[in-house]
């Protein structure tokens, strides 16, 4: 698996940049070849973070050039600074456990 990491400081109306990122990015993303998941959150009163995960390199590539165009063309307006991006493959991932319903 392959994770990017976003964070953005200084944003500007977080709930405005999320309703954004949910009607317009995520269907951008999830289309990426090798998509597995999206976070999005808000990390202060003027910080947001994402987490993109997707199966490969390839997709993680993709995902990172997707959003940097994305964002500067349609989030200048909430995103004044440029975010810091650290991306790589996993090399340690645990999961919860599906827990057994009671019959």
């Amino acid at each position: 698996m392959y994770v990017t990491i976003r964070r953005y400081d200084g944003v500007k109306s977080p709930e405005e940049a999320a309703a954004k990122v949910r009607s317009e990015f995520l269907p951008i993303i999830s289309k990426i070849s090798g998509f597995e998941e999206y976070y999005a959150l808000k990390a202060g009163d003027s910080t947001v973070a994402s987490i993109s995960i997707f199966k490969d390199r390839p997709g993680a590539d993709e995902s990172v050039r997707a959003a940097n165009q994305w964002v500067q063309k349609n989030m200048s307006k909430y995103l004044p600074n440029p975010p810091q991006v650290t991306n790589g493959e996993t090399i340690a991932h645990a999961m919860a456990k599906a827990k057994k319903s009671a019959a």
